[in-house]
């Protein structure tokens, strides 16, 4: 870690106003989202590949329990819940 730096930050961030605040607090969660849903998709993209259908497709399918109950469909619904609320969060 650079301390410096750290310090640094630390000081421009005091000397903001509330508004500057609020808004850097903004753009640090939009960032963050933002980073989620690009690890959400890469891993949904893992899914859709081994499994040759789309994510919607198979949420739809396994939520009218089509599909069974391996536990790699578990995973792939949870992953693909997250994404649709981190979007839902991000717009």
């Amino acid at each position: 870690m650079n301390q410096k730096l750290v310090e640094s930050l630390a000081q421009i961030i005091l000397s903001l106003s509330d508004e500057e605040r609020q808004w850097l607090d903004r753009e640090i969660q939009k960032a963050s989202v933002s980073k989620q849903v690009e690890d959400l998709k890469s891993r949904l993209k893992q899914f859709e590949e081994t499994y040759q259908m789309p994510s919607e497709h198979f949420h739809q399918r396994f939520q009218a329990g089509e599909l069974g109950d391996d536990i790699d469909f578990f995973e792939w619904d949870a992953y693909y819940e997250m994404l649709t609320a981190a979007q839902f969060k991000a717009s």
